[in-house]
């Protein structure tokens, strides 16, 4: 005679290793449509952010409040960076292609924390003569920028 216990508690087994399997993939797939459609939605709620800030800066308010998408930044071109102990050069070395083609020598972006260099791809600039080098090192929600009218800088 043949043992029919083990051959179904085999079976039974094999049907919950693939239902597991299958509710992984399902999950996986939930989780990459959600991140997917999020995207958009982040860079419109960066655009209008943008626009809120440069509508600030032309209206001379001496503070805006933004709320930028979590996990964004604002950059602007052109940058200043250390070329030695105590030289400060300004470059355009990394400008956004959606600013140079247009012309501006000056922009401001909102763009990604992981690659504000990329702003192009995933983020959103706009003209301004205004540089925005220490907001990098600003968080939270809402981000509030003091606009210095005088050396044209957003702090």
């Amino acid at each position: 005679m043949r043992n029919n216990k083990g051959f179904l508690l085999v079976s039974e087994t094999l049907k919950i290793i693939i239902a597991v399997i299958c509710i992984g993939f399902l999950i996986y797939f939930l989780v990459h449509l959600y991140f997917t459609n999020q995207e958009p939605k982040n860079l419109e709620f960066a655009k209008d952010s943008l626009t809120h800030l440069v509508e600030g800066i032309n209206a001379k308010s001496p503070e805006i409040e933004i709320y930028n998408p979590k996990g964004w930044v604002i950059v602007s071109w052109p940058s200043e960076f250390i070329t030695g102990k105590f030289l400060w050069k300004k470059t355009n070395e990394g400008i956004p292609k959606s600013c140079s083609n247009l012309g501006w020598n000056n922009c401001i972006c909102i763009c990604p924390i992981n690659n504000p260099d990329k702003c192009d791809e995933k983020g959103t600039c706009m003209e301004s003569e205004f540089t925005a080098d220490d907001v990098l090192k600003k968080e939270g929600i809402p981000l509030v920028l003091t606009v210095d009218y005088e050396n044209k800088k957003i702090k």
